[in-house]
């Protein structure tokens, strides 16, 4: 019998999260937020009914947490004040990139916040591995525990049944019940003329919005319940000690050396090149558009790859206190490389903004540059400093830069900076199919070209103020470019079939 049991062993038990009245209360406002949402990204983009939604979302989450036990410490609480302003941004920009970017953002910093508030996560937040943290939230402990907190809804379910207490078994089975019902519905419509003709009876309205934004909310709200029943009830592992006690530093350090001696190769062959970034000074056979593009985007990956091959090399290398001396020096070497290559990026990119302006590629560019800089910084204080967490500070740095290009609206300043250059001199003339190209930010400096002294740039402007339309139908939509643009293009009647925009030449 021994023998047949370590042959067939027992399977493993189900795992069931408990679900109490306060599971029931998180689980009710999280569908009536959740169906919000969906109704809003549905039927009104990523504009004022998503940032209402997110943030309601958010706060259905943070309530439960905080009401089980967990809390939120300095780092935890930062990450959720930047979810929140990155919430309410979306009712602020227009910008589609951007926005999709700081979903990101909000994902990223909104997992991680509740991870390290619940204690699930696996690494220490000051390092780099700490990143892993948030997928692994919404993957593993959200989509991972939808199981797991269905049974225990059921569990309670049958216990209400037990105890006579019908409610919390009524609103499972409505909340079932109503999508179930509304898809038998629309079938049945398209099978039977009579049924259809029945239905029509009731109040003219497009049904498929309650039932596609029921639908979405149902889904969304279950993984969000799941994720928050998971991080309070799910056994916290944290991970054990690793075998692998690193590499020889020899390996390490000749990796180190070989890159070193590449970058002082290369640096000494280029640096007359490179340093007319600062001066000003094209290289011969250069115009100034070919020598600013020229090598700004190898510069800026082989930052990011110098960056990662720090972290690379101390991570791996063999520690008995602390790492090897060598190693650490060899590493700054290659952080003030990276230093030095940002700094040279950044003039150049500079210069050509200078002669050609602003674009929104080359403001994100530049941002990046600057936080590709705070982080080379950030490590190489590491380097000397193990106890310091560094990724923390990475990670808010890029939270804050990332905030601060949301709520500016980058295409607002693009266009701010081109027509105040243009009509100040500094550029000689503008590029009005890149500004016709931007989102709605660039409405009102549009309208100041539609002045302007030259009557090609007037006509053009008026051309593209025609063609733009800002209007807001209802509160899902509305945000407060697209509002502030409605004003401006009310002043000018739609004939897009006359406006003729150019295709956009300056957009790199």
């Amino acid at each position: 019998m021994d023998g047949q049991n370590d042959m067939f062993p027992r399977p493993l038990p189900v795992r069931r999260y408990p679900a109490g009245k306060r599971e029931l209360r998180f689980g009710a406002a999280l569908l009536v937020c959740s169906v919000f949402l969906w109704n809003g990204i549905l039927y009104g983009g990523f504009n004022l009914g998503f940032a209402i939604g997110s943030l309601a979302t958010i706060g259905c989450s943070v309530w439960y947490l905080l009401a089980g036990g967990c809390r939120f410490d300095r780092y935890s609480g930062s990450l959720l004040v930047f979810s929140g302003i990155i919430a309410a941004g979306f009712a602020r920009s227009s910008d589609s990139f951007v926005k999709f970017v700081m979903l990101l953002f909000l994902l990223f910093a909104v997992n991680e916040s509740f991870c390290l508030a619940a204690g699930q996560n696996r690494r220490s937040p000051g390092g780099i591995g700490s990143v892993l943290d948030a997928p692994r939230t919404f993957f593993v402990v959200g989509m991972g525990s939808m199981g797991a907190s269905l049974r225990g809804l059921n569990d309670a379910r049958k216990n209400a049944e037990a105890s006579g207490k019908k409610g919390g078994a009524a609103v499972l089975g409505l909340a079932i019940a109503l999508p179930v019902a509304a898809v038998m519905t629309v079938l049945l419509m398209r099978a039977d003329a009579a049924f259809e003709g029945l239905m029509d009876l009731l109040p003219d309205m497009d049904w498929s919005e309650p039932f596609c934004s029921l639908v979405m909310g149902i889904l969304a709200g279950w993984v969000l319940y799941a994720r928050g029943s998971g991080l309070k009830y799910a056994e916290k592992r944290p991970s054990g000690e690793s075998r692998f006690h690193g590499m020889n530093p020899v390996t390490v350090n000749i990796l180190l050396s070989a890159a070193g001696l590449v970058y002082c190769v290369y640096l000494l062959s280029q640096l007359a090149y490179l340093g007319g970034g600062f001066s000003g000074i094209l290289p011969e056979g250069y115009t100034l558009a070919q020598y600013a593009r020229r090598g700004f985007f190898e510069m800026a990956w082989l930052s990011a790859i110098n960056l990662g091959l720090m972290c690379f090399a101390m991570g791996l290398v063999e520690k008995r206190e602390n790492a090897p001396r060598l190693t650490r020096l060899l590493c700054l070497v290659l952080g003030i490389v990276t230093l030095f290559l940002i700094a040279t990026a950044s003039a150049k990119m500079l210069l050509y903004i200078g002669s050609y302006g602003l674009t929104r590629l080359r403001v994100l560019t530049e941002v990046i540059m600057v936080w590709l800089a705070v982080t080379a910084v950030l490590v190489s204080v590491w380097l000397f400093r193990p106890a310091f967490p560094y990724m923390k500070a990475v990670v808010i740095a890029a939270l804050v830069l990332g905030t601060l290009v949301f709520w500016v609206d980058v295409d607002t300043q693009v266009a701010r900076y081109n027509v105040r250059a243009y009509q100040d001199g500094r550029l000689e003339e503008i590029d009005m199919a890149h500004l016709g190209n931007l989102s709605y930010g660039a409405v009102p400096y549009l309208e100041e070209l539609a002045g302007d002294g030259n009557p090609d740039v007037a006509q053009q402007a008026r051309d593209i103020l025609s063609w733009k339309c800002a209007e807001v139908e209802e509160f899902r939509d509305w945000n407060y470019s697209k509002a502030a643009s409605d004003r401006v293009l009310t002043n000018y009647p739609a004939e897009r079939e006359q406006a003729e925009i150019l295709p956009d030449t300056n957009s790199r």
